[in-house]
């Protein structure tokens, strides 16, 4: 293993009273000696594991609520999962009474997020997107540690840390909104945390949790097998067992909560047999084209910071370097008779697996900027140990680098983007619109709502979320062919959903995200013929007449 460098902070205070200490006047030595015996303690402090992950945390935290997280606009996906947990401390159930196609762990976790926030009087919103920084910052404190962990380099570690944090859509996907993909990453890092501990069943436990927040997911479950195995190759110790155990908990609970409240079969059909049999195969776009795409977004949601990107990819193939030719130095003529390549052996290889097993799903298919969270943790691990590596390989060849000037060189990059990281933060302005402005343009649809009046949405999320008002009906929104699935297994087609939502008359009705609805034509029939547009607000609204 790389030897750890434990004195970062230490040498660098250190080094400045040491500095003052011998260019001075006797008179002052004084004093730069009494400034020495001052810094070295709390330099020595801060240094500790704990108390770093503590100023991780934190410092995430503060950067987050720059981000100006109260403000922000309820759109998009995230405002489907916000419906969906509010909608679960109504006592309706995903899948049954909400169409959706991801696992639920994130939407159960914001659900008691909400509760917990209208217990001590914190609006909803509010409530569940605390919770995200929460997340955010725990997933900062975990990156930290695994880096630690297995590169052992505590520059690289907080280095790694500190790069997600320079990109404001990173931090804007965990604090708009319920993002599911967030809680998966925290887990997952987690798993791979206790891989490196040689806790099985608790690696399997918390991969377990991280596919019920999204499905890909299960990539952690699948490492945290592979390793415990020996690739499927060693089972005596009970380790891959304790691993299928620690992650078949969490599972059963899921499954069984929703057998019990009669909604399997609900959720069987969306989660699964929608993804694999249509939403899948229509989203795949070859390897080609998904390259291609992969790339476009890369470019798009780093901006300037799309460098870090080969850096990454850099720092990735000196790791595996470094693994083969550890496990050659470590097993001689024998590696070269092995069944696996060498490489593939020890728990080392956990920090391999995840993002090329994601980087696979990511080329079939990746939708969008948000596809990109589960990246940010890997790019910034990889890049960081490329940084440390190049480091070390000048100090190892010039023979004036002394490790004190190592340790300036940590020093002065993780200054700098602690630097680059607060900048951007501070800077950050909402550019267009605010959620108190959301909440002032719906006002006359609240208005005009009675308790028992009923309101279809399709795609315009956020007016449930900031009424507080159930669907009509399950189908908030049908991309990707979900509307023909749903039509599939309802007898009489769409027609009869149609015909079900004419039946029940809702007062107001909105329909947008229309593009990839097949049943588009329909819906917007239905609309034109009994409808007519809200005055006073700029969303597609409509009123019955």
């Amino acid at each position: 293993m790389q030897k750890p460098l434990n004195e970062l902070l230490v040498n660098q205070g250190r080094m400045v009273s040491q500095s003052v200490a011998v260019n001075s006047s006797p008179a002052n030595r004084s004093f730069a000696e009494k400034l020495s015996y001052r810094l070295e303690p709390l330099f020595s402090s801060l240094n500790t594991t704990r108390n770093l992950c503590l100023l991780i945390f934190l410092f995430t935290v503060i950067v987050s609520l720059c981000y100006r997280p109260f403000s922000q606009i309820v759109g998009g996906d995230s405002a489907i999962y916000d419906y969906i947990a509010q909608s679960i401390l109504r006592g309706q159930l995903p899948y049954r009474d909400i169409a959706d196609i991801k696992f639920p762990g994130s939407v159960y976790l914001n659900a008691l997020a909400m509760w917990g926030g209208e217990l001590i009087g914190i609006r909803d919103i509010y409530a569940l997107r605390l919770f995200q920084i929460v997340e955010l910052g725990l997933l900062s404190v975990f990156t930290f540690l695994v880096v630690e962990l297995y590169l052992q380099s505590r520059a690289a570690a907080l280095i790694a840390a500190l790069i997600p944090l320079l990109n404001d859509h990173y931090i804007g996907w965990a604090i708009i909104g319920t993002q599911p993909k967030l809680p998966m990453m925290m887990f997952g890092m987690l798993s791979v945390l206790f891989i490196a501990k040689d806790k099985p069943f608790w690696a399997g436990f918390s991969s377990m949790l991280a596919c019920l927040c999204w499905q890909p997911g299960l990539l952690f479950t699948g490492t945290a097998g592979l390793i415990c195995s020996g690739y499927l190759l060693k089972w005596r110790d009970l380790r891959a067992v304790k691993v299928i155990a620690g992650a078949l908990i969490p599972l059963a609970v899921m499954l069984g909560y929703f057998y019990a409240k009669g909604a399997f079969d609900d959720f069987w059909a969306w989660t699964m047999q929608y993804n694999y049999s249509v939403f899948g195969p229509d989203a795949n776009r070859g390897i080609g084209r998904g390259f291609r795409h992969l790339w476009r977004v890369l470019v798009r949601i780093f901006g300037a910071d799309v460098f870090l990107v080969p850096l990454a990819v850099s720092g990735m193939v000196l790791y595996l370097h470094q693994r083969v030719q550890a496990r050659i130095k470590r097993t001689g003529e024998d590696s070269s008779r092995s069944l696996l390549p060498p490489v593939l052996t020890g728990w080392q290889d956990a920090l391999l697996l995840p993002p090329l097993v994601y980087l696979l799903f990511s080329i079939v298919n990746l939708q969008g900027g948000p596809d990109l969270i589960p990246f940010f943790p890997f790019v910034a691990i990889f890049a960081g140990w490329f940084v440390v590596c190049v480091i070390r390989f000048v100090a190892a060849r010039m023979k004036a680098f002394s490790p004190k000037c190592q340790s300036w060189a940590y020093g002065l990059i993780i200054a700098s983007l602690l630097s680059v990281v607060a900048f951007r933060a501070v800077r950050y302005r909402i550019g267009g619109e605010t959620l108190q402005d959301q909440l002032r343009k719906f006002q006359p649809v609240a208005e005009i709502l009675a308790p028992d009046d009923k309101i279809y949405v399709h795609g315009t999320v956020e007016l449930l979320v900031l009424l507080k008002r159930p669907n009509l009906n399950p189908y908030i929104f049908l991309d990707w062919g979900a509307d023909e699935f749903a039509a599939s297994r309802k007898a009489g087609g769409f027609a009869a959903i149609i015909d079900e939502m004419e039946a029940a008359k809702p007062k107001i009705v909105s329909l947008t995200r229309m593009v990839k609805i097949k049943h588009r034509a329909e819906l917007e029939d239905w609309v034109a013929t009994h409808y007519d547009k809200l005055d006073g607000v700029d969303r597609p609204i409509y009123i019955r007449r």
